[in-house]
């Protein structure tokens, strides 16, 4: 059953003395902890399967180091490393990042043993920043009403080079690199190639915002929604909510319970009005002098 991945009580408003949304998690089950991981990792490590990029994958640890200097795309996304291995693997990592001159982290997710955030910091690798693991249980109500202009199209190949650049742009992207993550996109799987799908909004023909659906791990319920952004132009406009939505309604058709995601500060507000809520972090350790 759904409700055995996440542990609910029911929160109240304080303003109104009641039930404000669907009953919120406490915490993630271990359930739902690994199948977000599992999710988590297969989405972060997908760049890493183009040719030449270095990946491993394993029962110890996920990690991908790639060409492309992103924090996200670089370092380890997954651990069951035992506290005496963790330096061996943190310099390994630390050593390929340097050889292709990029940034890398050592992500603690939630199945992460304990002892690895003190064995990390012992090395200097501190936190950066934490990552808001947040879900939802799908319902029917997850469709958005498009007013005049306004379309909302699952991606094909012929218009994957405009979803990448509106990612890519909308993250922080200047537009003269924009072709470095879109050659990603291209060289790594196709829409239709892969599980992955790519929603992208227009207005008036004009692409403005994105999202991106990873379902799985096959029977756990499970799908991931990724690369939420919108141009910083079109910002406040509601956009970001409507490309989310579209992902949701796409994720519960396709069978999914459970939508999962990593949220930005900016993003979390619209994501909790969606009816998301917190149920655990990432925190993001970098190497010393990063």
């Amino acid at each position: 059953m759904v409700l055995d991945l996440l542990e609910v009580r029911v929160t109240l408003n304080p303003m109104m003395g009641t039930c404000h949304h669907r009953p919120v998690s406490t915490s993630l089950s271990p359930a739902l902890a690994d199948a977000h991981d599992s999710n988590y990792v297969e989405f972060s490590t997908s760049y890493a399967r183009r040719a030449g990029s270095d990946l491993t994958r394993g029962a110890s640890f996920d990690r991908a180091i790639i060409d492309l200097p992103a924090l996200p795309y670089n370092g380890v996304f997954r651990s069951n490393v035992p506290a005496a291995d963790v330096a061996g693997v943190a310099a390994e990592t630390l050593a390929l990042a340097r050889a292709r001159r990029v940034p890398v982290a050592w992500r603690v997710t939630p199945t992460t043993p304990p002892e690895t955030t003190a064995a990390l910091e012992a090395l200097g690798w501190h936190v950066d920043h934490q990552v808001p693991v947040m879900a939802k249980e799908l319902d029917s109500t997850t469709s958005a009403t498009l007013s005049s202009g306004l379309t909302v199209e699952e991606v094909t190949a012929a218009a994957l080079g405009e979803w990448s650049r509106v990612v890519a742009v909308s993250f922080g992207c200047p537009e003269e690199y924009v072709e470095g993550p879109a050659s990603y996109d291209r060289d790594v799987g196709l829409p239709g190639e892969t599980p992955l799908r790519r929603f992208l909004l227009r207005i008036d023909g004009d692409p403005v915002a994105s999202s991106a659906l990873l379902p799985g791990p096959s029977g756990a319920g499970l799908a991931g929604i990724f690369c939420v952004g919108t141009l910083a132009r079109v910002r406040g406009q509601g956009f970001g909510t409507i490309i989310t939505q579209a992902a949701m309604a796409a994720a519960r058709d396709a069978g999914a319970r459970v939508a999962v995601l990593q949220a930005s500060e900016m993003g979390r507000p619209i994501y909790e009005r969606l009816g998301f809520d917190t149920v655990g972090s990432i925190s993001v350790h970098i190497p010393p002098g990063l």
